[in-house]
């Protein structure tokens, strides 16, 4: 068996073993019913019906960019007239998730030093214990975008190594360098210093082109944002700019000042586990360059100060909360960099030798021991809460209710909902996002109700606060009597927005209560 071969097993042992296991617990927590782990993948799938009615947005004849990709929701849309559809983020999930094992063992093998017996066991821990540490299996079931980033971002990592050996372009490294900002903007960084290095490397016309590729299809996406009349931006990167914390505390006026947006999202960086751990791997990359700078050639040097710049670019610019999602790219990214790197060290030594083998497995786990950890611990639960809470009020409102809602926790009601659904928190509404940051009129909610002929409201009161105008009755508290695991609550709050939606609330909420799970419960108020 080649040793490629072997490394590829064994990733594939490590990234699929923990999948078999988080799908079992899941689906013992959930009585046997699929749920991810996440809300926001209904965002997506709710996008791509839209999509694939030609629209863009959530709510038919409204334009919104709720999603916080730009390829993802058209990923989906071929798909969104089929009952499967909502199967289908598992499935690229999944996919992606053997894809990443396989690149990962190919990362690997880039260090071409078999000759040194303790390298080559190293490796071969290094390939089952790598996906384990990366956070693939957690990527893989949440039916999000980020696990085919990681790929994309694996992708530049081996492209730009290859680079360094031969001087080779790949084709596949610029088609990495096109698609990772369109699967997450976060990656537009990583493009741009990946085009840096081919520059470097004596290829400043192919990098000119990449860039000119990547820039050209992130021009028409915003052109035709700006032909709907959406910011460039999405509406989710720009909720998400004003929040800090996992929960719904607003810094006051940071919908008008931006730097205080950014002065609290990087301090919550630099205080989170992944924010600490990105500034080891940078510190680690620093040093380890700053040793080697007369050893490494030129595009070694790139390579390394490329790695650095992109963990940068995110602890500045981007999130790392919550369930430690954002930053897996750049991870993955920065970790097969400096095994490279560090299999390029010059030694004579044998103890330097051994401590040069040593430290990435060392490294690679303590990084990233939080990973499995709260994979462990949110990931089932994460399930069983999005099943308690969010799909039960997705049923109550196709099934009992049957009019417009609002909502602040997008995702499950959008989803195969008929109905108009009205965005408290912004992410499909620019005009709920705008008012509730401004916080110039305290009664936006209320009038924006009454436009959307909206009846009926179901949020979480910690998040919306003294948003919630006070005429609005409450009806019931819909409560999870298990762990709330990745929800933004664990109470919901359902109001009638109007006297005359009163009655016909109460009636349907009654009819509903009995059908709940023994994992919710709707207390009347």
């Amino acid at each position: 068996m080649t040793h490629l071969r072997r490394l590829t097993l064994l990733a594939l042992f490590g990234a699929v073993a923990p999948v078999v296991l988080l799908v079992v617990l899941t689906l013992i927590k959930t009585g046997g019913i699929w749920e991810y782990a996440l809300d926001d993948v209904y965002i997506h799938l709710a996008m791509s019906e839209q999509v694939a009615k030609g629209a863009y947005g959530v709510n038919a004849g409204e334009s919104a960019s709720a999603s916080s990709s730009i390829l993802y929701s058209y990923l989906l849309a071929p798909f969104a007239g089929f009952d499967w559809h909502a199967y289908v983020p598992l499935a690229i999930g999944l996919l992606a998730l053997v894809w990443a094992a396989v690149l990962w063992a190919r990362l690997l093998t880039a260090s071409e030093i078999w000759t040194d017996p303790v390298w080559d066991k190293v490796l071969l821990a290094m390939a089952l214990l790598g996906p384990v540490f990366l956070h693939f299996p957690a990527m893989s079931l949440i039916g999000m975008e980020h696990m085919l980033h990681v790929c994309i971002a694996l992708l530049v990592a081996l492209g730009l190594i290859r680079f360094a050996q031969d001087g080779q372009v790949r084709w596949y490294l610029l088609a990495a360098i096109l698609l990772n900002p369109l699967l997450r903007f976060e990656g537009m960084a990583l493009a741009l210093f990946a085009c840096a290095v081919l520059a470097i490397g004596g290829r400043g016309r192919i990098a000119l082109l990449a860039l000119v590729a990547t820039a050209l299809p992130l021009a028409a996406h915003f052109a035709n944002m700006n032909a709907l009349g959406l910011d460039m931006l999405p509406n989710s990167v720009n909720a998400k700019a004003v929040v800090v914390g996992g929960g719904a505390d607003v810094v006051e006026g940071a919908g008008s000042d931006r730097l205080i947006a950014f002065k609290n999202s990087l301090k919550l960086s630099l205080i989170s586990t992944s924010g600490r751990m990105l500034v080891g791997l940078i510190l680690c990359l620093f040093f380890l360059v700053l040793a080697q700078r007369k050893a490494f050639s030129r595009l070694q040097i790139a390579l390394g100060v490329t790695a650095m710049l992109a963990a940068l670019a995110h602890l500045l610019l981007g999130s790392v909360l919550p369930f430690y999602r954002y930053e897996i790219y750049v991870w993955s990214f920065g970790a097969a960099v400096t095994i490279y790197l560090l299999a390029q060290l010059q030694l004579v030594t044998p103890t330097a030798k051994q401590l040069r083998a040593i430290f990435p497995v060392v490294a690679l786990v303590i990084g990233g021991l939080h990973y499995p950890l709260t994979t462990l611990e949110k990931l089932p639960a994460g399930s069983a809460a999005i099943h308690a809470q969010q799909r039960q009020m997705g049923r109550f409102v196709d099934v009992y209710w049957q009019a417009p809602v609002a909502v602040n926790d997008l995702g499950h009601v959008a989803y195969r909902n008929p109905h108009y659904v009205l965005d408290l928190w912004g992410l499909a509404s620019a005009r709920a996002l705008e008012a509730r940051t401004s916080r110039i009129d305290p009664l936006w909610a209320d009038k924006l109700a009454q436009e959307y002929d909206v009846g009926a409201a179901m949020v979480y009161r910690h998040w919306l606060a003294d948003h919630i105008p006070p005429h609005w009755q409450p009806v019931a508290r819909l409560k999870l009597t298990v762990p709330r695991g990745t929800l933004g609550g664990n109470i919901v709050t359902i109001y009638a927005t109007r006297p005359e939606s009163l009655k016909p609330l109460e009636d349907a909420l009654r009819a509903f209560a009995p059908t709940l799970p023994a994992s919710a419960t709707l207390e009347f108020l």
